[in-house]
C-alpha cells in the first residue's frame, strides 16, 4: 500500500512515529538555517581584530562580510532549480559540509583575500539552507501553513543571529576568533551527518529534467510582481544586513561607550524581535487573509523606528527596546515569500524562492561595503587601540542614513504589488 503526504509517496502506511517525520525533516533543515545565520552575522563582533590582523579598512571589512552575500545571491536561482530537481536531502548535506570547511579556512586565514575566499565558500554552502527549508515546507505541508512555517523558520534563523552576537562575542573573547571559527567548523561537520541521516531516502525527488525547469525560470523572470516583491525584500532586509549584521555593534559602542559584548547583546534584540515578529506576521496574515496591508504597515513602522535609533537621544534601555522593535517590525517582509509562493506554480516553488533571495541578498551584498565606504570617507582619521580607523557617532549617523532612504523605496514598491488574498493565483 502506498501512502502520500503532500504528494510524497511511501511504500507502506505511515505509523504514528512516521507521521511526525515531516516535522522532523523540517526541523533538521531549520537547524541548518540557524547555523548558517550564526556564520553570516559573526563578523559584526570581530570587526576590530579582523581589521587589525588582516590589515583591512572599513570598506575592505564591508567587502569581507559581503562576500558571503555575493555567493549567496549568485547561488539562489541555481539552488532553487537544483532543489526542484533533486530535492533537499543531498543539497542540504553538501551545503553544511561547505560551511564546515569554510569555517576552518576562515579561522586559518592570514590575508584578506583568503578570508574573502573563505566567506565566499561559506556563502555557497549557506545558500542551500533557506531555499531547502522552504522547499520542504511547500512539499510536506498544506498551503495555508506556508506563511506560518516561513515565519517559524525565520524565527529559528534569527535565534541563530542572537547566538551569533553576544554569546559568540563571549566565545571570541575567551578563546579568540580563530578558535571560535574552528569550533563552528566542527559543529557544521556534525550537522551535515545529522541532516543526511535524518532525512533518509524519504524526501521527494522531482523527476523533471533541468531543461524542463529552465523555461519556467524564464517565465518567472518575466513576471513583474516577482521583481517587485524581490526588490522589496532586499530593501527591507537592509536594516538587518547593514545595521544588525555588521555596523550596529560598533554604532552602539560609539554611542554609549559600552563594551563589544554589551553592544552585541543590544544588537541581538533585533534578531529576537525577528524571531517573535516573523511567525506573528505569518499567523496574522493567514488569519485575516491579507498580505499587502501588513507589509505596508510593517514598512512604515520600520522607517519610524530606524530613524529613532539613529537620530533621537535616548537612554540605553530605550535603545534596547527600539532595536527589538526594529527587528519585530522589519520581519513583516517575510509575507513577500508567501506572495511569491501564491503567485508561482508548485513545481517552481524552489526556483521562485531562490529568485527572491537572489535579489534580496544582492541588495544586502551591496549595502555593506557601500556603508563601509561612506564611513571611510566621513571618518576623522583617528585610530583606536587596535590601530584601525576610529568612527565617531556622527560618522555612523551620516552613513546609516542610507537605511531609512532604502525603506522609503520599499514602501513605494509594495504599493504596486497585487494582493493575493492568501490564495494561489499562479497563472504563468
Amino acid at each position: 500500500m502506498v501512502t502520500k503526504i503532500a504528494g510524497v509517496a511511501f511504500s507502506q502506511p505511515l505509523s504514528k512515529t512516521q507521521s511526525w517525520r515531516p516535522l522532523f525533516i523540517w526541523v533538521a533543515a531549520a537547524c541548518f538555517y540557524f547555523y548558517e545565520i550564526i556564520l553570516l552575522v559573526s563578523p559584526s563582533i570581530m570587526t576590530d581584530p579582523l581589521m587589525a590582523e588582516l590589515n583591512a579598512s572599513g570598506e575592505q571589512l564591508g567587502h569581507l562580510a559581503a562576500f558571503y552575500y555575493y555567493a549567496y545571491a549568485f547561488m539562489q536561482i541555481p539552488v532553487g532549480i537544483l532543489m526542484d530537481r533533486f530535492g533537499p536531502r543531498i543539497l542540504l548535506t553538501i551545503g553544511a559540509v561547505l560551511c564546515s570547511v569554510s569555517c576552518f579556512m576562515f579561522g586559518g586565514s592570514t590575508t584578506i583575500w583568503f578570508a574573502e575566499l573563505s566567506r565566499l565558500i561559506m556563502g555557497v554552502g549557506g545558500s542551500f539552507a533557506l531555499v531547502g527549508t522552504l522547499k520542504i515546507a511547500s512539499m510536506w505541508f498544506p498551503l495555508n501553513r506556508f506563511a506560518l512555517l516561513t515565519g517559524l523558520m525565520l524565527a529559528v534563523g534569527m535565534m541563530g543571529a542572537v547566538v551569533g552576537q553576544a554569546p559568540v562575542a563571549m566565545l571570541v573573547k575567551a578563546i579568540g576568533w580563530r578558535d571560535a571559527l574552528f569550533f563552528a567548523g566542527a559543529f557544521g561537520a556534525i550537522l551535515s551527518f545529522f541532516i543526511w541521516w535524518l532525512m533518509g531516502q524519504s524526501v521527494h525527488k522531482n523527476n523533471k529534467l533541468i531543461q524542463d525547469i529552465l523555461p519556467g525560470l524564464l517565465q518567472l523572470i518575466r513576471h513583474p510582481a516577482l521583481w517587485l516583491i524581490s526588490i522589496y525584500v532586499g530593501l527591507m532586509f537592509i536594516p538587518t544586513t547593514g545595521f544588525g549584521q555588521l555596523w550596529g555593534v560598533s554604532y552602539i559602542e560609539s554611542t554609549y561607550g559600552v563594551s563589544t559584548e554589551s553592544a552585541a547583546w543590544i544588537v541581538s534584540m533585533l534578531f529576537l524581535g525577528w524571531a517573535l515578529g516573523a511567525p506573528f506576521y505569518g499567523w496574522l496574515s493567514d488569519k485575516i487573509g491579507k498580505r499587502n496591508p501588513l507589509m505596508a504597515l510593517a514598512t512604515i513602522l520600520t522607517i519610524l523606528v530606524m530613524m529613532s535609533v539613529l537620530y533621537l537621544p535616548k537612554p540605553i534601555i530605550v535603545m534596547q527596546i527600539l532595536v527589538f522593535l526594529l527587528g519585530f517590525f522589519s520581519s513583516g517582509f517575510i509575507l513577500a515569500f508567501s506572495v511569491g509562493r501564491e503567485l508561482m506554480p508548485l513545481h517552481l516553488t524552489g526556483t521562485a524562492m531562490g529568485f527572491i533571495h537572489t535579489i534580496s541578498y544582492a541588495t544586502g551584498a551591496l549595502a555593506q561595503p557601500i556603508l563601509g565606504k561612506i564611513l571611510d570617507n566621513h571618518a576623522c582619521g583617528m585610530v583606536n587601540e587596535y590601530g584601525v580607523r576610529l568612527f565617531m557617532l556622527a560618522d555612523y549617523q551620516y552613513a546609516l542614513s542610507l537605511i531609512p532612504i532604502c525603506l522609503f523605496g520599499a514602501l513605494l514598491l509594495i504599493m504596486f504589488v497585487k494582493e493575493t488574498n492568501c490564495q494561489p493565483v499562479a497563472h504563468l
